[in-house]
């Protein structure tokens, strides 16, 4: 299998051409930053004032706390979620890196 991350001490610079085509369509589009930020923005939304037959967002948030607390699973996905949030941050600068983008 061909990799498509190059390795920062050899140098190797990737380029778009060097990709797979349906891999460049997807990974390398222009749309797929303001779409998943949507997707984003809207799941935010929909927690914040969605479905209010479950009560008010205050309301919401302890029950969330409670289940939380006595939950290994969703507790687990929290602790996930943070760990992702704190990786992101590398994976962006490495793949800015990548394609070349200066800071």
């Amino acid at each position: 299998s061909t990799g498509v991350r190059s390795s920062e001490e050899d140098g190797v610079v990737v380029y778009k051409s060097d990709l797979v085509p349906t891999e460049a369509l997807v990974s390398e589009s222009r749309v797929l930053g303001p779409l998943l930020s949507t997707v984003g923005v809207s799941s935010v939304v929909w927690g914040l004032v969605a479905r209010p037959e479950f009560g008010d967002f205050a309301e919401r948030s302890a029950s969330l706390a409670e289940l939380l607390s006595a939950d290994r699973v969703g507790s687990s996905f929290v602790v996930d979620l943070a760990l992702f949030a704190l990786f992101q941050g590398w994976l962006v600068d490495d793949d800015l890196k990548r394609r070349g983008v200066e800071e």
